[in-house]
């Protein structure tokens, strides 16, 4: 998907990008704009194929990117409130930083990411509503054995390292395995998940536990690449992002709950960014 609707703003997210890149993010909140009838809103980013990632031409394309294209239309047609909108990301690459760059913003800020809903993180960031289930996976370079059951990771897995994300649902899943599984279990960290990834592509020693729309990329891109069925996990949720002070977050569930995320345009949606693959293994698990 093109991102056409941020066209009228490319001269503000420039100058957001040069002047802006290491202060607070601050966007409008929504009671300013209802009396005004005009907001700007901040997105930031972090890498995730799929739902938030910046393409060759170096446009953020994704599932998170056309949701928020459909609520900025929500917003301009049934509340009248003309919505401007700028991307500043920091280091998109970091996950940890792009947590911690929601938490300190304010207003009208929005976090866009493959970002797992859980109650620890709902005391500290508002979000929307869930839009779509994730899946877990254990991955590994395609010369390791496979895992089928994950209580003969120790046996399966022995002599490798785990690569993970700090602060991270899979950091956690990772922790968990060690503490039931594989007491021995070195664990190694990376900033993001795409570098997980590229260790996992060129170390038979080292696997990882990163969420679907990494597997389905790497498919993609051919690189050697195993799912081990034994690690699947189907126990979380994503949603967007937002800082605490964002007011716009009950708008945002109103739209997603309106019927939004049964329609067929939410589906075209998360097909046309998942791609076929993706879509056909979910078909298998249903």
């Amino acid at each position: 998907m093109s991102i056409t609707f941020f066209k009228p703003v490319l001269s503000l997210f420039l100058m957001a990008l040069s002047v802006g890149a290491f202060g607070q993010l601050s966007g409008d909140t929504y009671a300013s704009a209802r009396s005004k009838k005009t907001a700007n809103w901040v997105m930031t980013y972090s890498e995730a194929p799929g739902f938030a990632s910046k393409n060759s031409s170096g446009q953020v394309t994704g599932i998170c990117i056309d949701i928020m294209k459909k609520f900025k239309e929500y917003v301009e047609q049934k509340k009248g409130i003309k919505v401007s909108v700028s991307f500043q990301a920091k280091d998109a690459n970091d996950f940890s930083k792009f947590l911690a760059t929601v938490k300190s913003s304010k207003g009208g800020v929005f976090g866009l990411s493959n970002t797992t809903i859980t109650q620890a993180r709902k005391s500290t960031y508002n979000f929307s509503p869930p839009y779509i289930t994730n899946i877990g996976m254990i991955l590994s370079n395609n010369s390791v054995p496979t895992l089928t059951n994950l209580a003969d990771i120790s046996e399966t897995f022995k002599g490798m390292t785990a690569v993970t994300v700090r602060n991270s649902t899979n950091e956690k899943r990772i922790i968990d395995i060690k503490k039931r599984y594989f007491p021995s279990l070195q664990v190694e960290y990376v900033p993001g998940f795409g570098n997980s990834m590229d260790v996992i592509a060129k170390d038979p020693k080292k696997f990882a536990n990163v969420d679907f729309t990494y597997y389905f990329e790497a498919i993609q891109n051919r690189k050697p690449i195993k799912r081990h069925p034994g690690g699947d996990d189907k126990t979380e949720q994503f949603g967007i992002i937002m800082p605490k002070s964002n007011d716009w977050s009950p708008l945002l569930a109103e739209f997603m709950n309106s019927g939004f995320l049964e329609s067929v345009e939410y589906k075209k949606i998360i097909s046309n960014n998942l791609g076929q693959a993706a879509m056909k293994f979910f078909d298998t698990l249903k």
